[in-house]
């Protein structure tokens, strides 16, 4: 069989004798649909959606309006235009899938962050690669959550398991992105006490009529959330993050808490004193009411530090026993300490108050019932993750719900 170009037969494989050699090699799809069903699935279920919000609801929405209203609308009327309800819930749809990607994506950062920054390892310098066969990652795999379902949580090319650690923290940290820039920015800040969010909510203000101090604020909460999950995932592998890069954030959070009349919306006087109008404010108010709070962060960290280490923590792993068989948690009080210092600095110490009696309530209770139920295997997370998780949680609800527990005790 000649190959149209030299004239000459090409050669056979010496093994194979059917593989002729000098014909190219069939190069392997890198997305193929029976291989790639789960990537596909997960897809065609956000297609599915979009189609459902955007293109199916509006005409359902528009007949319901029209049935209802008590006046006849004009054919031309903006209020009953499919064209404009699906402009709108597109827009409305796919920014939620953007600020979920987002947070997806800073999630997937993290990750690195929280295993390599406590080893001193580079996070510039190299991309994601495979802890075992040591091979880059390509774009397509290091996506955020859509990666590690394409590849079925395997390596592609040595094709061991990668922890679904990795997937879980991508998810939550863009659940917790959704959900504060719903709330905050989609929604005016509707959670922040004393603000007036009536005027300027929706998709519609937030896209051509953007605050930038709720934005800066927004940034401010997604950061510290963020850098929650971090720690959670640094103590998940039994390692301690540095003070120094921690510390510079809680200098950057004091300054945006007197820079931005947004942030710390409770005075310190509260709930005695007078309500705190970010028009009339002195910047020693906010100094006082932030290093108040971090203060309290402080003191009830050591304490609840040390009921649950002494009475509830137990050490499943030996190789976490001093001598006198008592569990190292060096660096569990410090990634607890930072988190209930940040947290006061950020939202006083009125919210850490109740937070970390809630929260550490919580993981008391947790902690109690896994130890009953404890057995010879060591458990997938921790107790000390467990409670940082917990603890965590309690405070996003407080933030999410901020407005509504202010209104509360006034």
């Amino acid at each position: 069989m000649s190959d149209g170009l030299s004239g000459e037969e090409p050669q056979e494989h010496p093994i194979y004798s059917d593989v002729p050699i000098g014909l190219p090699k069939r190069r392997k799809s890198l997305i193929s649909f029976r291989r790639d069903w789960p990537l596909m699935l997960l897809l065609g279920i956000l297609l599915a959606g979009w189609i459902l919000y955007a293109v199916i609801l509006p005409p359902l929405d528009i007949r319901r309006k029209i049935a209802t209203s008590r006046w006849k609308f004009n054919p031309r009327d903006p209020e009953i235009s499919f064209a404009i309800w699906f402009v709108r819930r597109t827009v409305e749809y796919w920014f939620v899938f953007w600020f979920f990607y987002l947070g997806a994506s800073i999630g997937s950062f993290i990750n690195v962050v929280a295993s390599r920054t406590p080893q001193k390892k580079t996070i510039v310098s190299r991309g994601s690669h495979c802890p075992f066969c040591d091979k880059p990652l390509n774009m397509i795999d290091n996506s955020p959550v859509f990666g590690w379902v394409l590849l079925r949580g395997r390596c592609r090319a040595c094709r061991l398991p990668i922890s679904p650690r990795y997937l879980i923290m991508e998810i939550i940290v863009g659940l917790i992105f959704v959900a504060i820039g719903a709330i905050e920015l989609i929604g005016n800040g509707i959670n922040l006490p004393y603000r007036d969010w009536r005027f300027g909510a929706g998709i519609v203000s937030t896209v051509f009529f953007p605050k930038w101090d709720l934005i800066g604020a927004m940034i401010v909460h997604l950061s510290f959330f963020a850098i929650a999950v971090m720690l959670i995932g640094t103590q998940m592998q039994r390692l301690k993050f540095p003070k120094l890069p921690l510390f510079v954030i809680l200098g950057i959070y004091f300054a945006s808490c007197i820079a931005n009349t947004t942030l710390l919306r409770v005075r310190w006087t509260e709930p005695w004193g007078g309500r705190f109008l970010s028009n009339t404010s002195q910047y020693s108010e906010r100094v006082i009411t932030s290093g108040l709070g971090a203060l309290a962060g402080v003191v009830l960290a050591f304490l609840t530090s040390q009921v649950l280490s002494r009475y509830y923590f137990q050490a499943s792993d030996p190789a976490e026993q001093d001598h006198q068989d008592r569990p190292k948690n060096d660096g569990w009080i410090w990634h607890w300490t930072i988190l209930h210092l940040l947290a006061g600095a950020l939202f006083g110490w009125q919210a850490i108050v109740l937070v970390s009696l809630v929260g550490s309530l919580l993981a008391m209770l947790a902690c109690g019932f896994l130890s009953r139920r404890k057995s010879d295997c060591d458990p997938v997370f921790p107790q000390r993750v467990i409670a940082m998780a917990i603890w965590t949680g309690t405070l996003f609800v407080h933030v999410c719900a901020w407005r509504w527990i202010v209104m509360a005790w006034n």
